[in-house]
């Protein structure tokens, strides 16, 4: 097998797929996955790899940030940090401790240089993610492409069964998740009620659609083609609106964005919409028969990491990972839980410039109909 055509395959520290052919190899991998996607209760964990290269992965969006602007107030997140989102959250840190001075210790200077720090790093954050999903060049193109052959696999896996719909959670504040369903004419929830007035009311999470074409039989059919989408970290098109979060196009204002700018979640998450979003994560990795597939991840979240740490301890959960273990956080990760019979950890290198837990390839690893 030659250097160039090798996938690792980790279950309870070994690599089950050593020596074997790279078809072999694929064939092993297609069954593992394809087997869990008919779990019960799916649940999927979409990540920033998924929608690179329209969008940057926020390192390096954050390394372009301090070349631009080299006046920003870095502290320790100098040099080759990358990590932007510890570095919003020290800002904002920062601009409380400033503000809760009475007229002392820090210098209204000090506390502009915060807030003008905070105000660019998020103004350029935002402005890397595409807004516009129809005027797209090949980059966007090729991205959009793929999140539609996922859903439309995904989806014709699981339509030969009455299962409840796949559980969509994703880290991304973009919308190619929202513009592929809709391409695809899927139903689909994003926690928001209403049609002009979009307003975040988490108790549509528990509704089901109901196919009523044919209303007077005495039971009605659960509609098949329907994702619950869970966006953990906010999205590119909501919006604060005093004490509500509404789902509205850009009108400028980017303070009122509700994006997650901070690595240190555990206070955050005491907060709307965030409470409900992890709180549905939680239940939903705690269900009988529940299978979590995690794809372009890099395990930068502490606060998911431990939610998802925690469902290792239950026998009846199943856990896919596709990654790099060379990532250091997914390292750390695997190092801790590899002991695990109940996790997968699948990638490794294809050939230069593609890996086995590529987003197009995990595509490529589901059946496309049902006669494969």
């Amino acid at each position: 097998m030659s250097e160039d055509k090798f996938i690792y395959h980790l279950r309870a520290g070994d690599n089950q797929l050593e020596g074997l052919s790279y078809k072999d190899q694929k064939g092993r991998i297609k069954k593992v996955l394809n087997d869990c996607l008919m779990s019960k209760n799916l649940n999927i964990l979409i990540g920033s790899g998924c929608s690179v290269p329209a969008v940057p992965l926020m390192g390096s969006t954050f390394k372009k940030i301090k070349e631009d602007y080299p006046d920003l107030v870095l502290g320790k997140y100098d040099g080759d940090s990358a990590d932007i989102e510890g570095y919003l959250n020290w800002l904002n840190t920062g601009m409380k401790f400033l503000q809760d001075l009475s007229g002392g210790l820090g210098s209204s200077g000090e506390l502009e240089g915060y807030k003008e720090s905070f105000e660019t790093t998020k103004r350029n954050l935002l402005a890397s993610i595409p807004r516009d999903y129809e005027e797209v060049d090949h980059i966007q193109a090729n991205v959009k492409e793929n999140y539609i052959k996922f859903y439309n696999k995904i989806l014709s896996i699981r339509g030969i069964k009455n299962y409840s719909p796949p559980n969509i959670f994703t880290t991304n504040y973009d919308l190619f998740n929202e513009v592929a369903m809709e391409t695809l004419a899927i139903h689909y929830t994003n926690g928001f009620r209403g049609n002009v007035n979009k307003v975040f009311d988490p108790t549509v999470f528990q509704l089901r659609l109901v196919d009523d074409q044919h209303r007077y039989k005495e039971k009605w059919s659960v509609i098949r083609n329907y994702v619950k989408l869970y966006k953990v970290h906010g999205s590119i098109d909501w919006y604060f609106n005093d004490a509500k979060v509404v789902q509205k196009s850009s009108n400028g204002d980017i303070d009122n964005v509700v994006i997650y700018p901070t690595i240190n979640k555990h206070t955050e998450t005491q907060q709307t919409p965030y409470s409900e979003l992890f709180r549905a994560l939680t239940i939903s990795l705690q269900k009988p028969d529940s299978t979590l597939l995690v794809l372009g991840y890099g395990f930068p979240d502490q606060h998911i990491n431990q939610l998802i740490s925690q469902a290792l301890s239950n026998e009846d959960f199943t856990l896919i990972i596709f990654g790099n273990r060379e990532e250091d956080n997914a390292a750390e990760f695997l190092r801790g839980y590899q002991h695990k019979k109940n996790l997968h950890f699948i990638g490794g290198t294809i050939n230069s410039e593609n890996d086995g837990h590529h987003f197009l390839n995990v595509i490529d690893y589901m059946i496309g109909d049902f006669n494969e």
